[in-house]
């Protein structure tokens, strides 16, 4: 798959295939804080007050999340479901 590709025209098994890819291009490491995506994020990222119960069901449900720009729609990289929401709080991504 060809990276940055646009998130919205993707399917599910595509979305899967595209942050397979980001995390193996990246090295196992999340796009925003750079600790391994298959462990626990920064403790920056985990000192920032999220209210889970605002984001939608199941958002943290799975570990690893696409982070893409809402705007264009193209990805950006693999990031840790905490790490996508504190984007989405403090940047509006």
């Amino acid at each position: 798959m060809d990276l940055p590709t646009n998130y919205d025209a993707l399917t599910q098994p595509q979305r899967a295939q595209a942050r397979r890819q980001y995390a193996k291009e990246q090295g196992g490491k999340c796009a925003h804080c750079k600790c391994s995506l298959y462990g626990d994020p920064s403790q920056e990222v985990m000192a920032y007050p999220l209210d889970e119960m605002s984001f939608p069901y199941r958002f943290f449900a799975y570990p690893i999340h696409l982070h893409h720009n809402h705007m264009s729609g193209m990805t950006i990289g693999a990031v840790h479901a905490r790490c996508n929401g504190v984007l989405q709080r403090l940047h509006g991504e």
